[in-house]
């Protein structure tokens, strides 16, 4: 169902939704070469299964993807483009998912283009009794909210507007956790220039900069800062307490792995994923980041943001004006590992154009990279065990 009425004057700035965001960044994938064999150091990784709470895939390229994801021990991953019911395609990858035996599950979404419509409130919960029947595992919100959704008023749909409470109570209701992007890296709310540590992503995507004036907006709106945004989000975690709240990209704040420790021992419902921030987290001391994933081993799940398009681009991370190459994966997925597992210092970013910067590896201890990879997401999306024999 869908409200009678749609707001007036609303849009979506640079296509920000969850499904186009997807598309732009898949559209323009940047090309590297082979990456230079691993160190000295053998690796092998862990042999546990692998629970992925954070991919893009079309429904056109489950087959493939379901191959390389069982390739790397990731016996199930979650679509954060699974779509929307009746016409947005959640029906589609629903089906999908079958095709592969459930090795890919659907997120779905709402469109908050209606926020402002009088039957709002019956459109979110009628979604997401539509969603839920269908099979989605839980809902998707992309970083479109707070960025991107502009109101008859010529302001920014916010992260915290009281008229989406609906959304997250019944959501809590349902059981259904909220994978939800809020901002984006730092320096992406700061000048793009050379001196931005992230100009050669912003290079490549120029409507990826949150700095100063809104594009085409109203005239006068500005971007929100960053601290603004995730001030938001924090007030959305706070006010849901019964809701299962799934922080994107290490709780929107890999910058501050401070801020989100604070906010998982403050907030019991928050939980947060890595999906495409390894390069970040991985600039901390190792010692501390090891202790915050032990303290919190309950709270923290495996993700990393692996999207593949129809056409069968590539993007392992990040992305910029080409397309990642299959030979770029199993470095992709193999520095992660090392970094989760290992001790070793000075490891190269399996993401180089998010900067291409040394990482510390955490070594974590094997009952915490259980529950990393893959038992935290049993408990939150009530999955089956990877590990059980089938």
């Amino acid at each position: 169902m869908r409200p009678a009425v749609a707001p007036t004057d609303q849009r979506l700035l640079f296509g920000l939704g969850a499904a186009a965001a997807v598309l732009v960044a898949l559209a323009l994938a940047w090309p590297r070469a082979a990456p230079a064999p691993l160190g000295e150091t053998e690796f092998h990784p862990a042999e546990l299964p692998r629970i992925d709470v954070h991919v893009h895939v079309p429904p056109e390229r489950y087959g493939w993807a379901a191959e390389v994801f069982a390739r790397y021990g990731v016996r199930v991953a979650l679509n954060a483009s699974g779509g929307h019911p009746d016409g947005g395609g959640l029906e589609e990858t629903v089906a999908a998912g079958r095709t592969v035996n459930g090795a890919i599950l659907s997120y779905c979404s709402l469109d908050f283009r209606y926020v402002e419509a009088p039957d709002f409130s019956a459109y979110a919960t009628s979604t997401l009794d539509r969603c839920r029947a269908l099979g989605a595992v839980g809902l998707k919100i992309s970083k479109a909210l707070g960025l991107g959704y502009v109101l008859s008023d010529g302001t920014l749909l916010r992260v915290d507007d009281p008229r989406l409470d609906v959304v997250f109570e019944h959501a809590g209701e349902l059981g259904m956790p909220v994978l939800i992007h809020s901002g984006d890296p730092q320096a992406f709310f700061e000048p793009p220039s050379p001196d931005n540590e992230r100009w050669a992503e912003l290079g490549e995507h120029p409507a990826w900069s949150f700095w100063g004036p809104v594009p085409d907006g109203p005239p006068g709106l500005m971007w929100p800062s960053w601290q603004e945004v995730f001030d938001q989000f924090e007030a959305r975690v706070a006010r849901h307490p019964r809701t299962r709240i799934l922080g994107a990209h290490f709780g929107n704040a890999p910058e501050e792995p401070e801020t989100v420790a604070r906010m998982l021992a403050q907030y019991p419902n928050l939980y947060v994923e890595t999906a495409a921030r390894v390069p970040e987290i991985g600039r901390f001391d190792a010692r501390r980041m090891r202790e915050i994933f032990e303290r919190f081993s309950d709270r923290i799940l495996f993700g990393t943001d692996f999207q593949t398009g129809r056409s069968g681009s590539l993007a392992l991370g990040s992305a910029g004006e080409g397309s990642d190459a299959e030979q770029d994966i199993p470095f992709f997925f193999a520095q992660q590992f090392r970094y989760f597992e290992t001790e070793e210092r000075g490891l190269r970013s399996p993401t180089p154009i998010q900067g291409d910067w040394p990482i510390d590896g955490i070594g974590l201890p094997r009952e915490v990279l259980e529950r990393f990879y893959y038992r935290n997401a049993m408990a939150l999306f009530g999955l089956p065990d990877p590990s059980a024999p089938h």
